[in-house]
């Protein structure tokens, strides 16, 4: 069970980064982005930001804090 909880911790971690990433460089960057790619992309980036951040707290409001 924990190795399991560890993995789905590192893919979470990959897939913040990743998109994080893609983010600064659509945002930043100067490359033309056609605006609604970028707005589908945006919603998405942050539906998942807040879950992964929202699921976390929960799971440790569940947990009582131990791990």
């Amino acid at each position: 069970m924990i190795n399991r909880k560890k993995a789905l911790t590192d893919v979470k971690s990959f897939v913040t980064i990743l998109m994080t990433i893609a983010m600064v460089v659509l945002l930043f960057l100067p490359y033309d982005v056609n605006k609604e790619v970028l707005m589908i992309f945006s919603s998405a980036y942050g539906s998942v930001m807040t879950y992964f951040f929202n699921r976390k707290i929960k799971e440790d409001k569940e947990d009582g804090g131990k791990e």
